[in-house]
């Protein structure tokens, strides 16, 4: 709308100033169209002999972005609790990685968890229920670690999940709370090692809000418990026993098929439900 005089237009900027606050709008462009009312500006005409010029142009320059949406200034917590469709899918096959005779996956163990707890951690030291799955795809020890988590109330639930072919995948739902927000899980590739497939504590609350949907990459590390660059178990501990890092071509080159890199094992996908 077209303002037919200066003093229009300023009286328009002073009803900003002065009414804005009291006008429930719902968009910006609600506001225009209230303030912009013919009848509702005449009703300050009459006061304007008594503004000083200088004045009206204050009110020009810091008045242009006077109307705004009151929703978006307000951002809803999240809910208490969320469901997740969780879809991994592997890819363990050539040409970026050799595959072995009788290669495979151990079952996937992990748990959904609070931020300040963790099953394993790169740069960290491996538990010994970590070890265990590493080396030999034995479970019980960290699902007994888990146990122990859940009792201090740092973990909401653990799962163990049947291993998948190692080109195939599989899909679960998990529960997440607010305290609970974080996913963790460890498989052991064999025959190898020390070497697995791990999350290390993902958390689904993101700037505050959950996460509505992702993909991200699953990658190889190395747990730092056995020594050796081969296809097999039966290889001499590390001493001392060194952090879990990421397996790289460099100190797996047995698995790379002589590429520079090792490319991710496979992909999580997480839908909100």
């Amino acid at each position: 709308m077209q303002h037919e005089t200066f003093e229009t237009y300023l009286a328009y900027l002073i009803i900003k100033q002065r009414d804005i606050v009291n006008l429930e709008v719902k968009s910006n462009e609600e506001c225009q169209l209230k303030v912009q009312s013919p009848a509702f500006i005449s009703s300050y005409l009459r006061n304007l002999d008594y503004m000083k010029p200088a004045y009206y142009l204050f009110l020009a320059s810091v008045l242009l972005f006077s109307c705004t949406k009151k929703e978006d200034a307000v951002q809803l917590p999240p809910a208490n609790e969320a469901n997740y469709k969780v879809t991994l899918q592997l890819n363990w096959g050539n040409p970026s990685f050799t595959i072995p005779v009788n290669a495979h996956f151990t079952n996937f163990i992990g748990m959904v968890h609070s931020k300040d707890s963790f099953l394993w951690a790169p740069n960290g030291l491996a538990s010994p229920g970590l070890k265990f799955v590493a080396e030999v795809g034995s479970n019980w020890r960290l699902l007994n670690e888990f146990d122990t988590i859940i009792s201090n109330r740092k973990a909401l639930a653990k799962f163990d999940i049947s291993a998948p072919p190692i080109a195939g995948g599989f899909d679960s739902v998990f529960h997440f709370t607010l305290q609970h927000s974080c996913l963790s899980f460890a498989s052991m590739i064999a025959p190898s090692p020390d070497w697995f497939a791990g999350l290390n504590r993902y958390d689904l609350l993101q700037g505050n809000q959950w996460i509505s949907s992702i993909t991200i990459p699953i990658y190889l590390y190395d747990a730092g418990t056995e020594d050796g660059d081969v296809f097999g178990y039966d290889n001499p501990p590390t001493m001392p026993q060194q952090p879990v890092r990421l397996l790289t071509a460099g100190n797996a080159s047995v698995l790379a098929n002589g590429n520079a890199t090792l490319a991710p094992i496979g992909t999580l996908k997480f839908v909100k439900l």
